[in-house]
């Protein structure tokens, strides 16, 4: 795994870094033609591929578990909101979801008064 990340990194170019106030960006380019194959969010919902629900019946604030049942990774952004559980939430970090796997990931309720 170690020499295919190594080859991989080696064929990386750097683009002219980019800022706004105090965040910085760096832009990658590669000529390869294959990359990372992945799901959006939004794309696997859309598609029924993803599935969102509740750690338990008692209902975790903290924790949703999604299950991936995609031929392909899941990306999910940090911030992204999460819709439709017993409450809505927001996910506090940004995660590659394994394909056909399920995970406990981390979210944040985004309704007042909870």
């Amino acid at each position: 795994m170690d020499i295919l990340i190594t080859d991989f990194l080696s064929k990386i170019d750097f683009g002219e870094m980019q800022g706004f106030k105090n965040l910085q960006v760096i832009p990658l380019f590669t000529e390869e033609e294959e990359g990372l194959k992945y799901l959006t969010l939004k794309e696997a919902l859309e598609k029924r591929l993803l599935v969102v629900k509740e750690v338990s019946a008692e209902a975790s604030v903290p924790e949703l578990k999604v299950i991936n049942n995609a031929d392909a990774s899941v990306l999910l952004l940090d911030g992204e909101e999460l819709a439709g559980a017993k409450q809505n939430r927001v996910l506090n970090s940004s995660i590659l979801v394994k394909k056909k796997s399920e995970l406990i990931i981390p979210v944040s309720c985004t309704e007042q008064g909870r």
